[in-house]
Parts: C-alpha cells; sequence; structure tokens
C-alpha cells in the first residue's frame, strides 16, 4: 500500500503526539514520586517535633514521689497543639484535619501508644487496621523477656486491601510514646495513583 504525502505527514503526527505522552505521563510519575517523599519526610518531622514535645508530659505528682509516668492527656494536648503550630493540622477525635499550608490534603488518622517503665525493655508489637479513614488497634502484645538494653516494637497495618506493612523495628532506650499515622490522599490526576504510606514515631519520656 502507498502513503501519499498527507498520509505520511498524518502518521508522523500521530507518532510524534504519542511520544510525547509518553514522556508527559513519564514526567507526571517522576514528579507524583518526588511529592509523594516530600509528603512522607514533612509528616514524619511534624510526627516527630509533636511527639518530642508530647514526652515533656511527665507525671509531676507522680514524680515527687520517685514514680515517673506519663501524663497521657497532657502529653496529646501537646502533640495536637504542635501539630497546628507546625503544620497547620486540627485533631479532632483521632484524625488531624489540615488547612490550606498543610503538607497533606487529606486528614491524616493517627494511633498512639505509651509504653512505660514497666514494660519498655520487652519487645512489643502492635498491629493496627486502616479502615474508615481511621486506624483501628487488632492487638498490642508486649513481650515476656526483659532486655537490659531495651525492647524493639514492631508495628503492622493492615490496609483496606488487606496488604500488610510492617515498618522497621525501632528499639526503646526507655519508656516511649509511639504514635502512628497514615497518609491516604487521592492522586493529582486520574492517571497516577494516590499517596498511602504509613508514618511512625517513636520517643522516650523526658524524665
Amino acid at each position: 500500500m502507498r502513503l501519499d504525502e498527507g498520509g505520511r505527514a498524518t502518521g508522523i503526527q500521530l507518532l510524534s503526539i504519542s511520544a510525547m505522552l509518553v514522556f508527559l505521563l513519564f514526567g507526571l510519575a517522576v514528579f507524583d514520586a518526588d511529592l509523594a517523599m516530600h509528603k512522607k519526610l514533612e509528616v514524619k518531622a511534624l510526627l516527630e517535633l509533636a511527639n518530642h514535645d508530647a514526652t515533656f508530659a511527665v507525671n509531676e505528682v507522680l514524680k515527687t514521689e520517685g514514680i515517673i509516668d506519663l501524663n497521657l492527656d497532657e502529653a496529646l494536648d501537646r502533640f495536637a497543639r504542635r501539630m497546628q503550630e507546625n503544620g497547620g493540622y486540627s485533631r479532632e477525635g483521632n484524625r488531624f484535619h489540615p488547612s490550606a499550608d498543610s503538607v497533606t490534603s487529606d486528614p491524616l488518622p493517627f494511633a498512639y501508644y505509651y509504653i512505660d517503665f514497666e514494660h519498655w525493655q520487652r519487645d512489643f508489637s502492635l498491629s493496627l487496621r486502616y479502615h474508615d479513614d481511621s486506624l483501628q488497634q487488632i492487638k498490642a502484645v508486649h513481650g515476656s523477656i526483659a532486655q537490659t538494653e531495651g525492647g524493639y516494637i514492631e508495628v503492622e497495618i493492615i490496609t483496606e486491601e488487606g496488604e500488610v506493612l510492617r515498618l522497621s523495628p525501632k528499639r526503646m532506650v526507655g519508656p516511649s510514646l509511639l504514635v502512628v499515622a497514615y497518609v491516604d490522599e487521592q492522586p493529582f490526576t486520574p492517571l497516577l495513583s494516590g499517596h498511602a504510606f504509613p508514618v511512625v514515631s517513636v520517643e522516650e519520656i523526658k524524665w
């Protein structure tokens, strides 16, 4: 079959358009990956700063008696205040709602667990399920063997699709407050998947 000049021109134009679309999609994918990493680092930094401040909420009454314990209500208030000041997030129950200036645009569900003086030297396993924009605790198990150097914290999250996400173990060096958040955002274009990832912070009590 013989193509005239018009047919050849049309074919070349279609190839050019296809190539441009491929490069555009590749560029969007690279941009999206960079954006997801930026969000993950920002959310992790926000959690760690907020958790650091939260762990100063030691129960002063018990401290005078030689007992070190965390005032959990005060700790969570301090945590929420720092999330508001540093990231523009406001707390509502077990979610943080973003403002126009926040790094994420969808609600940020979180879960927390306090490992006290009696348990920080034992391994600790926390299992959570992400469902309906919330993190629900499935089980929390302390090991039976105390380790002088401190136990390990292991966290797993079961997604709505049933995928099990296991975070890297973290060793405790004292009684600690553990906070886990899960980012789950819609994509900025239907051509790409959304951003979904867990973030964890472990901070020792500042006593």
